[in-house]
């Protein structure tokens, strides 16, 4: 499985107008949404949530991959989003610039882990993080996350 395979032009925000948590993630969804990508926003935004409760999903290094399971969907949906930063209650307390939103099959719980730890391996195994920072477009983004998962 490569993220590049599902995320493309479509599934990129380079500059989010969100200003707090909560909102971030209403403005992925909602974007997810707007390109027609979830079928039942409501309940992405309430799993989304919920597992935020049980602990942040800013993992560090200004970096977040809020993710659930969803009953409502058949294979992953996931996007990648960019903001001068973000408060996320993050493990190291940095604000979040880059966001991995993840929703994965509720049935498919292998899928799921393995799909967060390839992301997880991206960010810290590659030059992704500082490549993408610099990236002017969204084909820019494509493309980095593409070479670098290649390393992987």
């Amino acid at each position: 499985m490569n993220l590049s395979e599902y995320i493309d032009g479509e599934r990129v925000i380079l500059s989010l107008s969100a200003h707090d948590k909560d909102s971030a993630i209403r403005e992925m969804v909602g974007f997810l949404d707007q390109k027609k990508a979830l079928s039942d926003t409501d309940s992405a935004l309430k799993a989304l949530f919920e597992r935020e409760k049980l602990g942040s999903t800013g993992v560090g290094e200004e970096i977040a991959i809020p993710h659930a399971k969803l009953a409502s969907i058949e294979d992953l949906v996931i996007m990648l989003a960019f903001s001068k930063g973000i408060p996320f209650d993050s493990a190291d307390g940095k604000d979040v610039r880059i966001f991995f939103l993840l929703l994965a099959p509720e049935k498919q719980m292998n899928l799921h882990l393995k799909t967060l730890a390839k992301i997880s391996r991206l960010v810290k195994s590659t030059g992704f993080k500082e490549r993408v920072l610099e990236a002017g477009s969204v084909a820019d983004v494509c493309r980095i996350l593409s070479e670098e998962e290649q390393k992987l």
